[in-house]
């Protein structure tokens, strides 16, 4: 399959990099990928390099910088390969949970996982800083692909008929962000287009108008109808733009005080609609490994919508997979027989993770290790390995070719049907429409996973939650469940280790919202900082 961004040089060009470095970025420097007087008008010349810009906007998701694993950094003052778009996402998203933590004692590590965050904390600082250098690369795109531009540069032909579709791309990839800072940061700055390239001090917008403004986007996006319902592998379909329009919509109360489960549905049933029902990877675990493309949206089948897309050759960072993996293994572990050649025993499970899961259900990829629980948050040990992202092939699950690569194939899949299912299932339960079709969906994910089925009445809100952990553990949405359903903030659900201390405590609501970083509260006197901190 092709992959746009692991075949093609990208560009970062310097106007483009000075479009970011908004008060969010004050303290971080950009680089171009190549300083000997690139300039935009040089770069947008080409019609060649148009797919080249947008291709650097799908890999603000992927890459760290501009070689990999490092050594030009997109941004500077952190470790390259902590300062990753994913792996910064995935952190916040997973640790502060009963699904994660890390035992390496980086400053602002512990903290994730204890919940007891400050507006000092670096990793914090980091996801905030990726999403504005995200936003920044696609207004400089948008900017530079109005028609006015293009009539002056002369571009016609093929290149000339695919920019609307590559300038609602690059939108959707704006809608991605700017709904992560809605979910992590809620009133935040916000920049566009039509703001001004350079450094100056954006203003803050309220999260219910950041909530309207995305949605606006995205069903924009859907009206123009440009992006294909089978796209070139990983950029997106249209399946993606209507899913992340569910989850906006599934997230609603929280984000805007109003619930919007009906639009949720609607959403959710495009999507599942679109994709048909039969497209359920065969085993669970293939889904995780290195040839997990293999089951992508390249068609009217696939399971994964959207992929974040790695290459053992191409796409090289310690971020992304590479973190999910290596990050992962250690101990007792053989990396070796998960096709990679090395661990670095940072992640692991926690006791809490593991009790959810019935011992036939094929879906709890863990290595037994010394101890379940996380006695000794800095012992690697104490804690089971998460095994589910591996490097092995589908075709080859054994092994026996001895694959043992120091860089991952493995995709990380952002969206995938089964979380559509398991929305349908939520949504039915909350709503109290479409009972009978969620439960299907929920009973095929259970006999897929070597389980039964459960009936109608056992399909509650406790139940789903609990199925939404043991179906997409490890994949960046616990944090986001858990305050929808009211139960990662106060005490009447604790974990190990939630409130830093090993047994659980009730924590401070405040701790729903990341603040922002104190960073750009002493640059930008238009922002206001969460409450609490």
């Amino acid at each position: 399959m092709k992959r746009t961004y692991k075949r093609l040089k990208f560009f970062i060009i310097g106007a483009l990099a000075a479009a970011t470095m908004t008060s969010c970025m004050k303290d971080l420097d950009t680089f171009p990928i190549d300083q000997d007087d690139i300039t935009a008008e040089k770069v947008y010349a080409d019609p060649a390099n148009y797919i080249k810009v947008l291709a650097k906007c799908y890999a603000g998701l992927a890459v760290s910088g501009q070689q990999g694993p490092a050594g030009s950094a997109d941004i500077s003052g952190y470790d390259e390969g902590a300062a990753q778009y994913l792996r910064a996402y995935w952190n916040l998203q997973e640790l502060p949970t009963d699904e994660a933590v890390v035992g390496w004692g980086d400053p602002g590590l512990p903290e994730l996982n204890y919940s007891t965050w400050s507006s000092n904390n670096g990793f914090i600082y980091v996801m905030y800083s990726r999403i504005y250098l995200q936003v920044g690369y696609v207004n400089e795109f948008l900017r530079q692909t109005t028609e006015d531009k293009l009539n002056s540069r002369g571009i016609t032909g093929e290149v000339r008929n695919q920019i609307p579709q590559f300038r609602d791309e690059a939108r959707f990839l704006r809608a991605l962000s700017y709904w992560h800072a809605i979910d992590l940061f809620g009133n935040v700055p916000f920049v566009t287009e039509e703001d001004p390239v350079g450094a100056f001090m954006p203003k803050q917008i309220n999260r219910v108008d950041l909530f309207n403004y995305v949605e606006s986007e995205l069903k924009s996006i859907e009206a123009n109808n440009l992006i294909p319902a089978a796209p070139e592998y990983p950029r997106i379909g249209m399946s993606a733009v209507q899913f992340l329009l569910a989850k906006l919509y599934l997230n609603a109360e929280v984000y805007t005080g109003t619930p919007r489960w009906a639009d949720a549905q609607a959403y959710v049933n495009k999507v599942i609609a679109a994709k048909g029902t039969s497209t359920l990877a065969s085993e669970y675990k293939f889904l995780f490994g290195g040839d997990n493309d293999l089951f992508v949206n390249n068609g009217a089948n696939g399971e994964i919508i959207f992929a974040i897309a790695y290459s053992e050759n191409e796409t090289r960072t310690y971020g992304g997979t590479t973190y999910l993996t290596f990050g992962a293994y250690g101990g007792d572990l053989d990396p070796v027989k998960l096709g990679l050649n090395g661990g670095w025993s940072g992640i692991r499970t926690t006791p809490d993770l593991v009790d959810k899961f019935d011992a036939a259900d094929e879906r709890s990829l863990f290595f037994k290790t010394d101890n379940k629980e996380n006695t000794n948050i800095s012992l690697f040990t104490d804690g089971y390995t998460c095994i589910k992202y591996t490097n092995l092939l589908s075709t080859d699950w054994a092994n026996t070719a001895g694959r043992k690569q120091p860089w991952p194939d493995t995709d990380y899949p952002m969206f995938r049907m089964a979380d559509a299912y398991l929305m349908a299932a939520e949504l039915a339960v909350r709503t109290g429409a479409e009972r009978p079709v969620a439960l299907g969906y929920v009973n095929a994910l259970r006999q897929r996973a070597g389980l039964g089925a459960i009936s109608d009445s056992q399909m509650t809100l406790d139940f789903v939650l609990d199925e939404r952990c043991r179906e997409l553990y490890w994949e960046g949405h616990r944090r986001q469940d858990l305050i929808r359903f009211g139960k990662f903030t106060g005490g009447n659900y604790v974990w190990s280790w939630k409130g830093g201390v090993l047994t659980g405590k009730s924590t401070d609501s405040k701790y729903r919202l990341y603040p922002i970083p104190a960073q750009d509260i002493a640059a930008n006197p238009n922002i206001i900082q969460n409450d609490g901190y």
